[in-house]
C-alpha cells in the first residue's frame, strides 16, 4: 500500500495492528518472566530486576533516540525518491548504535557492583541483581541494533517483518524462560540468559532484509558529507528521554520504595510496573505505527492526511487506556498473584493499595505519547523533547518528593497520575498550534 495515496483508514489499521501485536509480544514476554521469576525466584528476583532496570532504560532509549530519529530522516528521504542517502542514514545510525553499545556495556561490566550499589541494591538483592545483569550486559548490543533495524524496517514498507522480528524474540525468551527458569532451575541467571538470546533472535530476523538489498534500504558507505547520525539523535530525543526517564524514575521510585516500605515495596513496584507496560506498549506500538506514516506524508506535504493519522492514533491509544483500566479495576488481585507467590502477602497489599492509584495514567497517557511523537515524525525534536522531559522525569521527580511530606508514605502512589495528567494538558496546548501551522 502506497503510504501517500493508499485510503486512510485501513493504511493506518495494516501499520498500527502488526506494530501494536509487536510491541504487545515484546511485553508479553516481559510478563511471562515476570511470572516465572516471581513464582519460581520469589520476591527478591522481582525487586533485583526493578533495581536493574533503569539501566536497561538508559540503554533501550539509545536505541530508540537513534532507531527511530534515523528511520524517520529516512523515510523523509524516500519520500523525496532519495534511496542512496537514505540507505546512508541507516548504516549511520547503526555504526553509531554498535559503538556506543560497546563502549557502555564495557563500562557497566567493570563497575557493575558500585553502579547497583548507589541504585539502592542493598544486601539483600545485590547479588541477585548482580547475576542478572552480568549474564545480560553481553547481549545488549544485539537489543540495540535490532530494535533500530525494526524501526527502519517498518520505514522500508517491511511493517510484516518489523512485527515477525518482535513476535520471534517473544517467542524465544517465552520458552527459554520456561526452558532454563521452570524446568531446569537456573533462577535468574536462566531468566537473564533467555531474554538475552531473544535479543539475538530479533537482530538474526530483520538484518537480512538490509545485508541481501530485499528492498529499498540497505548498507552502503556514505560517499559525501550526509546529514549525520548527531541529526537523528537531536529528532530522536523524546524517545530517548521517554525511556531513560522512565529508567530515572523507575530508580527514584526504587528508593522511595525501599525507605519507606522495605524489599516488599520494591517487589510491589515492580509488579504495578509490569500492569503499566503492557498498557504502554500497546500506546508505543501506535506510535511506531505514526512514525513512518506522519513522516513520509510530511515530506510530500500532504498535511490533512497527517491530521487524520494523528487523529486516528489518539482515539486507538484511549481504546487501549480503557481496557487497561477495566482489567485492573475488575482483577488487580488476580493480576497482582500472576507475579507473586502466596507467600508474598506484604508485597501483594502493597501492590493492591498502589493499584487503587495508578489506574488514572492510563487516561492521559496514551495522547500525549501520541502527540510526543508526532512532534518526531514531524521533525521538531524541541517540543516533543519538552513533552517527554515533562512526563517521564520533572514532574514524576517533582511529586515523588513533595507529596510524602503532605500526604504521607502512600503520596509516592500518587506521582505518576498526577505527572501525566499535567503533561496531558500542556501537550493539548502544543497539538493545538502544530493544527494551526500545518496548511497546506
Amino acid at each position: 500500500m502506497n503510504v501517500l495515496t493508499a485510503p486512510i483508514t485501513p493504511l493506518f489499521i495494516r501499520y498500527s495492528f502488526l506494530s501494536v501485536l509487536g510491541m504487545l509480544a515484546i511485553s508479553s514476554a516481559g510478563v511471562v518472566d515476570g511470572y516465572f521469576v516471581g513464582n519460581f525466584v520469589g520476591s527478591r528476583g522481582l525487586a533485583a530486576i526493578n533495581i536493574v532496570m533503569p539501566l536497561f532504560s538508559l540503554l533501550f532509549g539509545i536505541a530508540l533516540c537513534l532507531g527511530i530519529g534515523g528511520s524517520v530522516m529516512s523515510g523523509k528521504l524516500l519520500a523525496l525518491k532519495d534511496k542512496e542517502q537514505a540507505s546512508v542514514m541507516l548504516t549511520k545510525t547503526i555504526l553509531s548504535l554498535g559503538v556506543i553499545a560497546f563502549l557502555i556495556c564495557g563500562l557497566f561490566y567493570f563497575f557493575m557492583a558500585p553502579i547497583l550499589s548507589k541504585m539502592g541494591a542493598n544486601e539483600a538483592i545485590l547479588p541477585n541483581a548482580l547475576v542478572y545483569f552480568q549474564t545480560m550486559i553481553s547481549f545488549i548490543p544485539f537489543l540495540m541494533i535490532g530494535i533500530a533495524l525494526d524501526h527502519f524496517a517498518r520505514v522500508d514498507n517491511r511493517p510484516g517483518l518489523a512485527f515477525a522480528g518482535l513476535a520471534v524474540s517473544a517467542g524465544v525468551n517465552i520458552v527459554l524462560d520456561w526452558l532454563f527458569v521452570a524446568k531446569l532451575g537456573w533462577g535468574l541467571y536462566g531468566a537473564a540468559l533467555a531474554t538475552g538470546l531473544s535479543f539475538v533472535a530479533l537482530m538474526g530476523v530483520v538484518l537480512p532484509h538490509f545485508l541481501f538489498k530485499r528492498g529499498n534500504l540497505h548498507f552502503i558507505w556514505p560517499k559525501t558529507r550526509t546529514q549525520s547520525s548527531f541529526k537523528a539523535a537531536i529528532n530522536g530525543a523524546s524517545e530517548f528521554i521517554n525511556e531513560t526517564s522512565v529508567g530515572i524514575t523507575t530508580l527514584i521510585f526504587n528508593l522511595a520504595m525501599l525507605r519507606y516500605f522495605d524489599v516488599d515495596g520494591v517487589a510491589a513496584f515492580s509488579v504495578i510496573t509490569y500492569w503499566l507496560w503492557i498498557g504502554q506498549m500497546g500506546m508505543f506500538g501506535i506510535c511506531d505505527a505514526l512514525a513512518p506514516l506522519v513522516s513520509k506524508n510530511y515530506g510530500a506535504r500532504q498535511y490533512e492526511r497527517i491530521r487524520s493519522f494523528v487523529g486516528l492514533g489518539i482515539v486507538s491509544v484511549l481504546g487501549i487506556g480503557g481496557v487497561m483500566i477495566i482489567s485492573l479495576l475488575m482483577a488487580p488481585e488476580a493480576l497482582a498473584r500472576i507475579f507473586l507467590r502466596p507467600d508474598a502477602s506484604d508485597a501483594l497489599e502493597i501492590a493492591l493499595e498502589f493499584s487503587h492509584f495508578i489506574w488514572p495514567v492510563f487516561l492521559f497517557n496514551g495522547t500525549t505519547l501520541v502527540i510526543s511523537a508526532t512532534f518526531t515524525a514531524l521533525q521538531r525534536p524541541r517540543q516533543s523533547t519538552f513533552i517527554a522531559i515533562l512526563r517521564s522525569l520533572f514532574l514524576p521527580a517533582l511529586f515523588i518528593f513533595m507529596l510524602p511530606l503532605f500526604v504521607g508514605p502512600w503520596g509516592v502512589f500518587l506521582a505518576l497520575p498526577l505527572a501525566e495528567i499535567f503533561t496531558f494538558a500542556l501537550a493539548l496546548g502544543l497539538l493545538k498550534r502544530l493544527s494551526l501551522s500545518l496548511k497546506p
